[in-house]
């Protein structure tokens, strides 16, 4: 995390990705345990409903939606784990979410220096039910999470957040175990 949050080029974000993260197919482990606990990293696409203190305390049906990158850690267990078609579920908890700088290099690719990122700008703990759909390294994951501060980056400007805000969400991700610290099976 400390890799990715201080990584001033695109390349520097890959290489610690690349670095620590378990090889390809590796979200197959949930799939096929009785029980897994792992660092995890999730990619992909959120719809929900935010609620922003001082300005809105009541949650607004579907007024967000964006990249979200949360990492944190997985309790997972597999279901049908013996077959092709093995799913799993999990109780996810997020500790930080780079889903502005991921969305940022979405549409930007060729800009090589991103504003000033700290840790702080992308805590975001929040907890989440994550299904993991068979045959596919996909996970629909349904939860709350705090925002983090760090909303959009437009070159050379990182736009952060004035208050804090909390998401209910829906989410299609892309599942990226990054490190497994416990695993059963059979």
């Amino acid at each position: 995390m400390a890799s990715i949050a201080t990584a001033k080029t695109s390349d520097e974000v890959e290489q610690a990705i690349e670095t620590y993260a378990l090889p390809v197919g590796s979200s197959r482990i949930k799939k096929n345990s009785n029980f897994n606990i792992a660092l995890n990293a999730y990619a992909g696409l959120y719809i929900g409903s935010e609620k922003i203190g001082g300005v809105d305390n009541n949650y607004k049906i579907f007024n967000a939606y964006g990249v979200t990158a949360p990492i944190g850690v997985s309790v997972s267990t597999g279901i049908n784990k013996y077959t092709k078609n093995a799913w799993s579920t999990s109780l996810f908890f997020s500790i930080i979410d780079i889903g502005a700088p991921v969305a940022f290099r979405f549409k930007d690719d060729k800009t090589e220096q991103i504003p000033s990122i700290q840790l702080k700008d992308i805590v975001s703990p929040g907890v989440f039910f994550s299904l993991g759909l068979p045959r596919l390294p996909v996970s629909v994951n349904l939860g709350w999470q705090m925002g983090p501060v760090l909303r959009k980056i437009d070159p050379p400007v990182a736009g952060k957040a004035s208050s804090n805000y909390s998401r209910i969400s829906i989410s299609f991700l892309v599942d990226i175990p990054l490190f497994n610290f416990y695993t059963t099976s059979r």
